[in-house]
């Protein structure tokens, strides 16, 4: 079998698999070949972009979904995992130019024409806009999300249902909420108070502690047998082995850490990246 061209190689690599399944050995070889040249994964996660909040990081995670790109309607990707406050609140408003960005190639990836399974799951922060989002993106937006690669188990949701702080003291949230936000108005350019707040107030508050335990109780509770499970909510990166699973915290795309993402490969493996300092 003649040895293709890479933009062969990108088509061929994101066929759906329905449509692989009577093929020559030669056929099915090219096929993994094509997904190594091109550097296909199966799963992309991202939470906490809270579009809208002055310390957004949104033009980072535009361009990363760019580099995934491989042609119009093609991505090196199959699933894109949103796990949760992608918005900050309901002001549309305060939407700038990549944020429409961002959301016009999201709405893009969910074109069937695309092969990209766009997976929203719900955070505290745009729980009152999964009817606009379920229309604005093209996608359904879930509680919790369960999905296999290569043979292993994962399961997800955004995590605030296991913050006490947000389950038993809602008002007392909202206060710093509306002083952070006031701050972030009258911050300078690079925000530095305001990341410098959001970092802290999460360690100070050992969220990332409690929504693991949470997540983790709450998984074996229900009978689900995974073999990670991934949260956002905290905004602190994390990868720690907890009994007989895996647990990732996804990070954030705000504050003055660098921003952070999963990637699962074809095979199952899991890997937590900083952005800008990954091999791709």
């Amino acid at each position: 079998m003649k040895k293709l061209s890479l933009d062969e190689c990108a088509d061929l690599a994101v066929k759906p698999a329905a449509k692989l399944t009577k093929v020559t050995r030669a056929a099915r070889q090219a096929l993994i070949d094509c997904e190594s040249r091109v550097g296909l994964i199966d799963t992309l996660i991202v939470s906490d972009v809270h579009l809208g909040s002055n310390v957004s990081r949104v033009q980072e995670l535009f361009e990363l979904l760019k580099s995934y790109a491989l042609a119009d309607h093609k991505y090196r990707l199959k699933r894109l995992v949103l796990l949760g406050d992608i918005f900050d609140d309901m002001n549309f408003r305060r939407l700038r130019k990549y944020e429409w960005k961002l959301l016009g190639m999201i709405r893009k990836m969910t074109d069937e024409e695309s092969r990209v399974e766009v997976v929203w799951l719900r955070g505290n922060h745009d729980i009152e806009l999964i009817e606009l989002m379920e229309h604005l993106v093209g996608t359904n937006v879930h509680e919790e999300y369960h999905w296999q690669v290569g043979g292993k188990r994962f399961f997800a949701m955004h995590g605030d249902q296991f913050d006490k702080w947000v389950i038993n003291y809602p008002i007392l949230v909202d206060i710093p909420l509306f002083i952070y936000e006031m701050i972030q108005k009258i911050d300078g350019s690079r925000h530095t108070i305001s990341r410098f707040l959001k970092d802290k107030s999460k360690k100070w508050l050992r969220i990332n502690e409690e929504v693991a335990r949470g997540i983790i109780g709450y998984a074996h509770k229900k009978g689900y047998c995974p073999d990670a499970i991934f949260c956002g909510h905290t905004h602190l990166a994390e990868e720690a082995r907890i009994g007989n699973l895996m647990y990732y915290n996804t990070g954030c795309w705000t504050g003055n850490e660098t921003s952070t993402y999963i990637t699962i490969g074809l095979d199952g493996a899991v890997s937590l990246n900083k952005y800008g300092q990954e091999n791709r």
